[in-house]
Parts: structure tokens; C-alpha cells; sequence
């Protein structure tokens, strides 16, 4: 592991809570078995992530969550793990309803006979995923739609916030339901969306896709809830 990670894992295994001071750099080198170097470069990296504050003299203290690159995956991942999960899956969700609805929306208005054969490849290719029952292959291939949704669009800003948001969105998925009930529903809603965008239907295509994300909410909020 990096030294950044192992960090993080003192915080993820409640070593050290938010708002708690890092050992000073001699304890986390002997700790991680590491040069001053590159505890120094993890410092500052997770410092420019807004996990660390750095007050010269006083010590190094763990920031609050609301300070974090929370569209970073190792910090996202442990804010997951250490922070109101139901919060952050919220967070998340509304993020997209920002993002998704419009980019639905453009899409349907916008689709070339093209991104619309990508679109089928890609529906194709997860229900070849459901009937082998392969979660990993499926969300991949969700993640491959919603990039051509958002590559329909004409919008390359748009597409590129999008993109920044997958990697929380896929970790986000191991906290939530992958069952087959789960995904096959979930497909059922890929369909709808790729209908409306195929008619060119914005506003059908924005219900869809505002249905989609409700469902994904729950699913994570139901398995949460049981564990």
C-alpha cells in the first residue's frame, strides 16, 4: 500500500478520528516502514486533497468531510466508510439528478443514427451480463451507456462531469444491491431511457432517467439498512 492509503486506513479503521492530529513524521515512518519523503509527499498530496491541515509548529490535523475531493476514490471511499453513508448516497444521487436529467434531455435531442447503435450494443451486452449473471460485467456496461448518453449530448463539458463523478458512482454500487431482481430492473430503466432518447422524447428520457436514479438510491439505502 501507499503511504496515502495507509493513512486513509488509519482513519477508515478509526485510528484516528476526524479532527484528531497525524503522528508526528518519525511514528509514521516507522509505522509504514517509509522515508521521510514519501510520508512528506503523502502529506502533501492528501493536504491538497483537503483531508489534511498542516499548521506549521501545532501539528497535522484530519479536516472534516465537507473539506475532502470527494470525487477523489480513495477519499470518497472513506467517507463511505467513516461518514453518514445515507448522506453521501444522497449527495451523490442529487449530484446526478443535476447532471443526468439535463444530459438525458440533450441526448434525446441531439442522438446521431451512430450513438444511438452504441447505446443497442451496450443494452445488448448487459442483458448478455444478467443471463450470466455477472454484476461486474453489467455495472461496466452501465457505465459505457451513460458515457454515450452523456457523448449524445454534443456537450463535451457536460460529458467530462459525468466522467468525474463514475468512479464514486461505482464504488458507491458495492455498498448498494447487486442482486439479480436488482439488475434486471435496473435494466428494465436502461431500456426506457434508450426508448425515449431513440424517439428523440426529452421528456420521456428525463422521467426515465429520474426513475432510474430513485431506484438506485433505495437499493443502497435498503442495503444499508440491513446491514
Amino acid at each position: 500500500m501507499t503511504v496515502v492509503n495507509e493513512i486513509l486506513g488509519m482513519v477508515q479503521h478509526k485510528e484516528l478520528e476526524v479532527g484528531s492530529t497525524l503522528p508526528n513524521e518519525a511514528d509514521l515512518c516507522a509505522k509504514f516502514q517509509a522515508s521521510r519523503t514519501r510520508v512528506r509527499e503523502a502529506v502533501k498530496y492528501l493536504q491538497g486533497k483537503g483531508f489534511l491541515r498542516v499548521e506549521h509548529g501545532r501539528g497535522t490535523y484530519v479536516e472534516p468531510l465537507e473539506r475532502w475531493d470527494l470525487l477523489d476514490a480513495d477519499l470518497w471511499m472513506t467517507a463511505m466508510k467513516i461518514g453518514n453513508r445515507t448522506t453521501l448516497v444522497s449527495n451523490l444521487v442529487e449530484i446526478r439528478r443535476l447532471l443526468e436529467v439535463r444530459t438525458a434531455q440533450l441526448a434525446a435531442e441531439n442522438r446521431t443514427p451512430e450513438q444511438v447503435l452504441a447505446l443497442e450494443d451496450d443494452l445488448a451486452i448487459m442483458e448478455e451480463a444478467l443471463s450470466e449473471r455477472d454484476a461486474a460485467k453489467y455495472n461496466r456496461t452501465s457505465r459505457s451507456f451513460h458515457d454515450h448518453l452523456a457523448t449524445a449530448t454534443g456537450n463535451m463539458l457536460l460529458l467530462r462531469l459525468t466522467r468525474a463523478l463514475a468512479q464514486a458512482l461505482e464504488l458507491t454500487k458495492q455498498f448498494g444491491d447487486e442482486s439479480s431482481d436488482v439488475l434486471l430492473h435496473s435494466f428494465k430503466e436502461h431500456q426506457a431511457i434508450f426508448s425515449a432518447v431513440k424517439r428523440r422524447s426529452p421528456e420521456e428520457a428525463s422521467e426515465a432517467i429520474t426513475r432510474h436514479l430513485k431506484d438506485f438510491e433505495d437499493s443502497v439505502k435498503v442495503r444499508n439498512a440491513q446491514t
